[in-house]
């Protein structure tokens, strides 16, 4: 199947995606080059494209207006590349994870399967950056992604790791949870990293300015 059918399939038609999922061969590797990496690289190209490129800001997307730091194009694309990296290392993290606490919940602990889970699941946050640049709008469209990936872990839970259905809801609220510490995380470290490449640095301030 390809990426852009199974893409579609789990936005689409997710229940029935998860069944075909749940038994289909695969690799962890497989996961990673041939779909998780490829879905991954959108919001790359759209922060370049949109944010570094035409000058649309957070403030613009969000329709609030006002002003707003003025960064460059290398300052862009730097915080660009390494979200997508630390996206994919959570994405890993997280499947880690998850196969970890499957069994506290009568669920199989396999790495594949988790892995699984988490990939597919994270289908609607990298398609959404296609459309998340536009004013107001992007917003709107990047908060229902988010609830839609909640919902798309609560309907994989059963058929891709055997999770008993009563067990499903308290096993999907304990995933979020996770995922949002994990992510405090992840953004405290982009904030850092940001700050010592672009602010803190004398040689690279000027990329905050497009200098």
């Amino acid at each position: 199947m390809s990426i852009v059918d199974r893409a579609k399939n789990m936005i689409v038609k997710p229940a029935t995606e998860w069944n075909v999922i749940a038994t289909e061969p695969a690799t962890v590797g497989g996961l990673f080059t041939g779909y998780a990496m490829p879905l991954a690289a959108i919001p790359v190209v759209s922060a370049i494209l949109f944010t570094g490129l035409l000058g649309i800001s957070a403030a613009d997307m969000t329709g609030l207006g006002g002003g707003s730091m003025s960064m460059g194009i290398t300052a862009i694309t730097g915080m660009a590349v390494v979200s997508f990296a630390l996206s994919l290392i959570t994405l890993y993290l997280m499947a880690t994870i998850v196969k970890l606490v499957s069994p506290s919940f009568n669920g199989t602990s396999d790495k594949l399967q988790a892995m699984k889970l988490m990939t597919y699941a994270s289908t609607p946050t990298w398609v959404v950056a296609l459309v998340s640049w536009i004013p107001f709008l992007g917003a709107l469209v990047t908060i229902a992604a988010i609830a839609y990936v909640v919902y798309l872990i609560y309907l994989g839970l059963h058929p891709v790791l055997g999770v008993p259905q009563e067990k499903v809801a308290g096993f999907t609220v304990v995933i979020v949870l996770i995922y949002v510490v994990l992510a405090i995380i992840i953004s405290g470290i982009i904030v850092g990293l940001v700050y010592s490449m672009f602010v803190g640095n004398p040689m690279m301030g000027g990329a905050l300015s497009g200098a």
